[in-house]
């Protein structure tokens, strides 16, 4: 489930995006910009069955997303320059495309070119003028089988019920299997090219997809040494920092696992008291679990990045107007680590219950460490006493559940 989770978040942040301008073109491909007048990349495209659609280009910058502008295909073709010539992610996404295409322009590049046929663009466009953004296109090539697969085992997760340790294993056994062909493919391109920007990509191929609890330390390696090649190449890029930074995280979170064992009596397996959890709300005032004892409590942590998490939601606010009036209530623990998306989040899926809190630390969360939280969603249906009913019920199974104790 973590890796789906991992795969999820890293599609999303290929849509990342900044400034670039846009320069319409002109029917017969030529721009009319000196070379050595032109600041950034030109980037010239044509697209088959792709007339009069939209053609958006993107760039990822100071960990921010933003579209820069559009242009309309004409005579199938499009035209965009950026502004600078220094290492920067961009996103081009053509009409309502699925897969976008992904490039690293670096100064090694100048003219790059892309070529392709609408709808399915984003798998079977070619890339010439820029080595890592024929890498990517290799790596997505390389990743598309494995989607379906992934999502396969995925929805089999999903539909256990709940406690099934011995399928939940087996499907994790799986996984396993499939992830480390993926982390093969990672490492040797790691090996082989340390400093491109590639390989901050693969990064995300070294998780287990059992959750950080499996994580090979060792592996750490990998990150130092792209974040130092990176830095040693490309000495004004955020991506080493970006690096350090997940480093810092993940041995953070590492460290919050192994922390000491809970009071006698309090515990995460059902049947065990509650841990107290204390975080700030919306407001920044502290809200504790604790607080909402005499209610029967669903203890839910998600995100607003997490796809599983936003589908459930309307399940959850269905359940909540209904029982509600009879004692039971929500404790959403957010894992993002930014106030907006999660805010918006908030109000996007009509979480009508008061109680939410989130330290914005991410997978650093210490109320996740505490309850052992190492994919989501992960929920805990918890007594008016504030002990464990159940863990992980979802869907369907909830609904039963609430109305047993409810009626």
């Amino acid at each position: 489930m973590k890796r789906f989770m991992k795969k999820i978040k890293n599609n999303l942040m290929w849509l990342l995006a900044g400034a670039v301008f846009l320069v319409s073109c002109g029917g017969d491909g030529e721009t009319g910009i000196e070379e050595s007048s032109r600041p950034g990349h030109l980037i010239t495209g044509e697209i088959d069955n792709a007339e009069g659609l939209d053609a958006v280009l993107l760039m990822f910058e100071e960990k921010k997303e933003k579209v820069i502008d559009t242009v309309q295909i004409t005579n199938g073709k499009f035209e965009f320059e950026t502004p600078t010539k220094e290492l920067r992610e961009y996103i081009l996404i053509i009409g309502e495309q699925q897969m976008p295409i992904v490039m690293f322009l670096d100064e090694s590049s100048d003219v790059v070119e892309i070529n392709g046929s609408y709808p399915e663009i984003g798998d079977n466009y070619t890339i010439s003028g820029s080595e890592a953004s024929e890498d990517v296109k290799d790596y997505l090539t390389f990743l598309t089988p494995f989607f379906a697969v992934e999502q396969e085992l995925s929805n089999r997760l999903i539909a256990l019920p709940p406690n099934d340790s011995v399928s939940f294993n087996a499907i994790l056994v799986e996984w396993d299997s499939v992830s480390a062909i993926q982390k093969d493919y990672a490492i040797n391109y790691i090996n082989q090219k340390p400093s491109s920007p590639v390989s901050w990509l693969m990064l995300k191929e070294l998780f287990p997809p059992g959750g950080l609890e499996f994580f090979d330390t060792t592996d750490f390696q990998y990150f130092e040494q792209v974040a130092s090649e990176m830095r040693g190449k490309y000495p004004y890029s955020e991506y080493p920092d970006l690096i350090d930074s997940d480093l810092k995280s993940f041995r953070n979170q590492l460290d919050l696992m192994n922390q000491p064992p809970l009071a006698e009596g309090y515990g995460t397996d059902e049947g065990d008291l509650a841990p107290e959890i204390n975080l700030p709300n919306e407001n920044g005032q502290p809200l504790l679990l604790s607080s909402l004892k005499g209610s029967i409590v669903l203890l839910d942590f998600w995100a607003s990045w997490c796809g599983p998490c936003r589908k459930e939601n309307p399940n959850v606010v269905r359940l909540y107007e209904q029982y509600k009036d009879k004692g039971f209530t929500v404790y959403s623990v957010s894992l993002d680590d930014d106030r907006d998306p999660w805010l918006r989040a908030i109000e996007a899926d009509n979480l009508s219950w008061p109680n939410h809190v989130s330290d914005l630390s991410g997978w650093q969360s210490r109320a996740a460490a505490v309850y052992n939280v190492t994919a989501i969603p992960s929920t805990f249906l918890l007594d008016a006493e504030g002990r464990i009913i159940a863990k992980n019920l979802r869907g369907a199974q909830l609904e039963q559940k609430l109305q047993e104790i409810l009626g």
